[in-house]
């Protein structure tokens, strides 16, 4: 069976924890939330967060939202909106009202603390908006992280919808394991917007999800994800798919953006990224495992990949090892 490329990425991933909350509004609002709202979120999240994915998911009424100056955008129940890379934005019911920073509305709360968060400047109408924030790596895998727009809406499916009547059941009080499952209910909820906003995308889209879609593309992309460590060439990974060297050098870089053999090269640095967090684990084994016979080739092809080599990454993610 081939692999399933998205849900391989999000292994690689490695999401590092995600506030969730239920938002009920009631009469007439306007709220602003800056791009310092995501900055602070991310330093409650776990060691390694410096980034962080913003989703909105209107679950009763309707109500616009927009990230300035782009147009506002109806959303009703069912409707999802994305903001992959933690960017301003507003959210109102009036557009012509003045804004309310969302910090005065959060008002002495921590966001790591609120389940639930009301603001009733009025009577009607009502609007429920489950809001999660979802921290990553800026790093982890560039490739997704670079092809994800900066806001898009997606009409959530039947199956989306069943998942966050369960968040908004279990995930949203303090139970036992209520974190981790706040984690997995976000990443499944992220996972179907990002395939929704796959199906839709035009057909000359490029970046990683276009690559998903691309029948070409993504049987290499298959290939290489399966066996990373493999001594690959833009020749026999063309002969595994059965093309020509020729159309899968032009359509891999036309699609993606770069050519195959650095994108495998990303891959394995993000393989090894993980092993790295092993304490057991030491760099020579790890270029060994990713497919380097020499450790020297594969500390300069870390540092290319992530500003600084193995070791020192270690150190520098050492919280999250704890």
């Amino acid at each position: 069976m081939a692999i399933d490329l998205l849900s391989d990425v999000f292994k690689l991933i490695r999401l590092s924890g995600a506030l969730m909350f239920r938002f009920d509004l009631t009469g007439q609002w306007y709220i602003a939330n800056a791009a310092t709202e995501a900055a602070s979120m991310a330093q409650l999240l776990p060691g390694g967060t410096d980034q962080i994915i913003i989703f909105h998911i209107v679950n009763e009424g309707e109500c616009w939202m927009r990230h300035p100056p782009g147009d506002w955008v109806h959303t009703g129940a069912g409707d999802a909106v994305v903001l992959a890379h933690g960017h301003a934005h507003e959210m109102a019911n009036l557009t012509t009202a003045s804004p309310v920073p969302f910090r005065e509305v959060l008002g002495s709360q921590s966001a790591l603390e609120v389940r639930k968060l009301r603001y009733e400047p009025g009577n009607d109408p009502h609007v429920q908006i489950v809001c999660g924030f979802l921290g990553c790596s800026k790093r982890a895998f560039a490739p997704l992280c670079a092809s994800l727009p900066d806001f898009c809406r997606v009409g959530l499916g039947e199956a989306a919808k069943a998942l966050l009547r369960y968040a908004l059941a279990e995930t949203l009080d303090e139970r036992p394991g209520a974190s981790a499952l706040r984690v997995r209910m976000a990443e499944l909820l992220f996972m179907d917007a990002l395939r929704i906003h796959m199906q839709e995308l035009p057909d000359d889209a490029t970046g990683w999800l276009a690559g998903v879609r691309d029948p070409l593309v993504a049987r290499a992309m298959q290939i290489l994800h399966e066996a990373p460590y493999e001594e690959w060439s833009v020749e026999t990974l063309a002969a595994a798919i059965g093309a020509s060297r020729s159309s899968l050098a032009s359509r891999f870089r036309a699609v993606m953006g770069e050519p195959p053999m650095h994108y495998l090269t990303r891959l394995r640095m993000q393989h090894a990224a993980n092993r790295l967090t092993d304490r057991a684990s030491n760099i020579e084994r790890v270029a060994g495992e990713v497919g380097y016979r020499s450790s020297a080739a594969f500390q300069r092809a870390f540092k290319r990949c992530f500003g600084m080599p193995p070791a020192s990454w270690r150190e520098a993610n050492r919280e999250s090892l704890d």
